[in-house]
Formats: structure tokens, sequence, C-alpha cells
């Protein structure tokens, strides 16, 4: 019987939906075992409902026999935010324990030497009748922060050197060729040439070496003085102001009509009176940083001072005259 079949107003207890074969026969195959069966009752005496558990503890079987390696405790590697370690920090390390190693060896050298140098300066050969006078030995007394400055200074002076030997050779062309006051300039060029170059090596080149070895406040401001008047002097050399003894700009340009060729070297030797006073003028200020780092001062210069004078020979003996002089003097009244 189809859907459309079913009467809607016919008793319901005539319509039995499981009154199909299909369900009927399903039915009826499992309702004799839904009624036999007992949730709580024991089957091989144990509870159905409580499965059997194994309290005992688990236990890991090794599957090698061999003992676990050994502990070793690893040195702490320091690392940065970024993940790289301090391997250039540690290098860096190394290099300034090197270089300050170097500066304790250089200084014992120089302490070493201090005792046994014998004088070395001007290089003179031993059969001139004139023997060095002073020891020069920047490497070894100077220390290594202060070893550039001084080489420097050292040259600069040799440049000073070679300017006034220039300047005298280029006095005799222009005497040579009829220049206007030629006679008068290699008179005065001679003079500077002899007397300028060992008066600027113990007036101002000396003074800061001995500074530089010993930080000597005294010497720094004996430098300051003389080399000011240095500059100056170069400055003036460089005008080439007729009469002055040197070969500058403006004599050098008067001579362009009368001599090409010496005017040129007039030129060259005004060149290089100027490049000195630009280079002193720099050393100048180099040297004066130095002396501010150095801790030096006035009042140490005094101090200084003092104490040369007081443990001068010379002026020992001459006060020990003055007083027994004056006691002498003081005993016949």
């Amino acid at each position: 019987m189809s859907g459309r079949d079913i009467n809607p107003f016919a008793d319901p207890k005539e319509i039995n939906p499981f009154a199909d074969p299909s369900i009927s026969n399903f039915s009826v195959g499992h309702d004799k075992n839904l009624d036999n069966y007992n949730p709580f009752e024991k089957q091989g005496g144990k509870s159905a409902t409580s499965p059997s558990y194994n309290t005992s503890p688990a236990m890991i079987e090794p599957t090698n026999s061999d003992p676990p390696p050994t502990y070793q405790q690893r040195p702490f590697v320091a690392s940065n935010p970024y993940g790289q370690t301090t391997e250039r920090q540690r290098q860096e390390e190394l290099e300034r324990k090197a270089a300050e190693l170097e500066k304790k060896e250089q200084e014992l050298k120089r302490i070493q030497s201090s005792a046994q140098k014998e004088n070395n300066f001007p290089p003179l050969p031993k059969f001139f009748c004139v023997q060095p006078c002073f020891y020069h030995d920047i490497s070894l007394e100077i220390p290594i922060e202060s070893q550039r400055t001084c080489k420097i200074l050292f040259y600069l002076w040799q440049l000073y050197s070679f300017t006034l030997f220039f300047n005298f050779i280029t006095a005799i062309a222009l005497l040579a060729t009829g220049g206007k006051d030629g006679g008068t300039t290699l008179g005065v060029s001679i003079l500077y040439m002899v007397l300028f170059i060992p008066c600027s090596f113990i007036c101002w080149y000396r003074p800061i070496y001995k500074a530089l070895k010993s930080d000597s406040s005294f010497n720094y401001m004996m430098f300051f003085f003389i080399f000011f008047f240095q500059i100056i002097y170069d400055v003036i050399c460089a005008l080439g102001i007729g009469l002055f003894g040197s070969c500058g700009w403006i004599n050098g340009a008067s001579e362009v009509n009368n001599n090409k060729a010496v005017a040129g070297m007039m030129f060259v030797t005004a060149t290089l009176w100027t490049l000195l006073a630009i280079f002193n003028l720099l050393l100048l200020r180099k040297v004066h940083s130095a002396y501010r780092r150095s801790g030096a001062s006035f009042e140490k210069a005094q101090v200084e001072f003092g104490r040369g004078v007081a443990s001068n020979k010379n002026v020992q003996n001459a006060a020990a005259e003055a007083v027994k002089g004056g006691l002498q003097s003081g005993t016949r009244y």
C-alpha cells in the first residue's frame, strides 16, 4: 500500500507502522539479546564495566648498552645582542696590550740608554776639530705618544736650515746679475745662515725636545716665546723687504724685468718662507695642545726655573762668594 492510500481519518490502532515485515524481522532477532543483557553481570570473574589496567610503573629499557657520554663544561662565550661573539673585542684587547708592552719596552730602553749616552749631534766626522755637542735620539728619549710631533718639528727645523741656505744661493745669483741691493742681501744672508741655523736649534728646537721628553713647563714656555718671534721673522723674510737680507715676493717682483731666472729663484725662496710661516703656525697650535694635555703651567715653569737656578753650580759658587765677601766686610767693621 502506497503513501497516497493511507486514510488520515482511520483508527490509529489499525495503522501499525511497525507492521512492515522487514522491521518486524529485525526487531525479533535483537529483542532476545537485549532482554537477556545484564550490564552489571560479571563475565569470567570480572565486571563488564570495570576494565583491567596495569598499575605497575612503565619502564623504558635502553635500546643501546653503551654508557651515556660524560658531561664536559664548556667555557662561557659572551655574545652581543645580535648573536655575534666578541672575537673582535678580544682581538682589540690583545692589540692594546701589545701596544702597551711595546711602550714599556721603549721606555725601558730609553732609561737604560740615558745612563750610557754619548753626544751624536751634529753628526760631524771624528777628525773634525769640533765634536758633537748634543745627544739626539727621538726613538729613545721621547715618549711614543710625542715622537711624531717631535719628528715633525725636527723636519721643520731642517726645512728652515735649507731655506736659509737657498736664500744665500739666491743672494749670490742676485749679486752676480747686478740686481738691486745684491751686495747687502748677500752679506746679511750669510749672517743669517751662519747665525740662525745653530741658534734656532738651541733656542726653540732643543727646548721643545726637552719639553716633550720630560713634560717640562719651563721649556714649553721658552719654546712658545721664541717660536712666536720665529713666525714673525718668517713672514718678514717672505715679504722680501729691501736691505733685510732675504729674497721674497717684493724684491723678487722687482727683479722680473732685470733677470727672469733670478726672479724665479727669488719666488721659490719666497714660497719656502711662506710655507715655513704656515707650518710653524700649525705646529705651534699642535704643541700648545700637547702642552695642555701634559698638565704644564706657568706656575710649574716658575718652580722649575727656581730649582734650575738653585742647582746651577755657577750660581752656587757666585752666591757663596757673595756671602763670603759680605762676611769678610762685616768682620772688618
